[in-house]
């Protein structure tokens, strides 16, 4: 090993993985999967999804993505012949930005309901990210930034006690949504960074209860 280089080794991996981040970071896309009766579109931007079912012109939205790209989704909805009028809910899987930030847009501009769990109504009523637990060195590399973002608070419409569909683990009011033989997860686990496989999320609030939920 050549020891004059050793020292930048750490540097350019970060670089390496700093630039990873910025690639997947700004994709942006729209897919459709068909489930049974529902027509599921997947609507990515800044590496946060938001879903909406569409069975006929009853849609519903699972996670809304962040509130800085409400209005871009909005936009992307109506490219699809999907109008953003006919949504009866949005229903968010857990309080933290890239999933809650853009509810607020949708039920202020549309009349649309906010559904979240119980648990999580702190985090919606003030818009701010509560701590985050990490579970490796990506994560502990992006907290700062993941555990400062903020959104404006959203007034949930209905919060929901669910039995079987309550997982705590990733915040305390986490849910998992089931539509059909449609099941939307939120962070219960994440895609990896590269591949199309399964990992755990960069933050649990109970990494034990989580594995044992998956």
């Amino acid at each position: 090993m050549n020891p004059s280089r050793a020292p930048h080794a750490p540097s350019l991996a970060l670089l390496a993985l700093a630039l990873l981040l910025l690639a997947v970071g700004c994709g942006t896309g729209h897919a459709v999967t068909r489930v049974g009766p529902l027509a599921v579109h997947t609507f990515t931007r800044d590496q946060a999804r938001a879903y909406v079912l569409a069975q006929g012109r009853s849609l519903v939205m699972v996670d809304s993505g962040y509130e800085r790209n409400a209005a871009a989704l909005d936009a992307a909805m109506r490219d699809e012949h999907l109008d953003p009028a006919d949504l009866r809910a949005v229903v968010i899987t857990h309080g933290h930005a890239d999933h809650a930030g853009g509810a607020r847009y949708f039920q202020q501009r549309y009349g649309a309901r906010v559904i979240a769990g119980r648990g999580d109504l702190p985090m919606l009523s003030t818009g701010r990210n509560e701590p985050i637990c990490p579970t490796g060195l990506l994560a502990r590399i992006r907290r700062s930034a993941d555990e400062g973002a903020i959104y404006t608070p959203t007034n949930v419409d209905i919060p929901v006690d669910a039995r079987v569909v309550a997982l705590a683990g990733h915040t305390p009011g986490s849910l998992v949504v089931v539509a059909g033989d449609a099941v939307f997860v939120g962070d219960l686990f994440r895609g990896s960074i590269v591949g199309s496989g399964a990992a755990t999320h960069l933050y649990m609030s109970d990494l034990a209860d989580n594995r044992a939920d998956v």
